[in-house]
């Protein structure tokens, strides 16, 4: 506990470079998939699944370094459900079926998780 609360710093470094980085990096692999050039989304594809687990465990630092707030428990369950959807959606664009609610869905929570980690959203 006390590793997570003396490298918080490098812990939000961390999550907010690979927050910048999960939301150029899905939307380039998205629409890539849309206009089916496989070979470099998948790569792409591979790029953004490292950054998710970067971001989540980032994310997981930060949660045990504040100490189980409940606004960030909030944001990281939120979060996970945004990355499925994420996953979802450019799995389902590879394939060549219809995504948009996922894609939607994922998008919106993206939003949604961006803006709590701004404090636009709290609570």
């Amino acid at each position: 506990m006390n590793f997570f609360q003396n490298n918080v710093n490098i812990f939000s470094g961390m999550h907010q470079g690979s927050w910048a980085l999960l939301f150029i990096l899905f939307f380039v692999t998205y629409f890539l998939y849309i206009k089916t050039k496989n070979r470099l989304a998948t790569i792409m594809h591979m790029i953004l699944r490292l950054f998710y687990v970067i971001m989540l465990f980032s994310g997981a630092g930060l949660v045990i370094a504040y100490d189980y707030v409940t606004f960030y428990v909030i944001k990281g369950i939120i979060a996970v459900i945004m990355v499925a959807l994420m996953e979802i959606s450019c799995v389902r664009a590879k394939k060549g079926k219809n995504n948009l609610y996922a894609f939607y869905s994922g998008s919106a929570l993206l939003i949604v998780v961006v803006l709590m980690g701004f404090r636009v959203i709290s609570f």
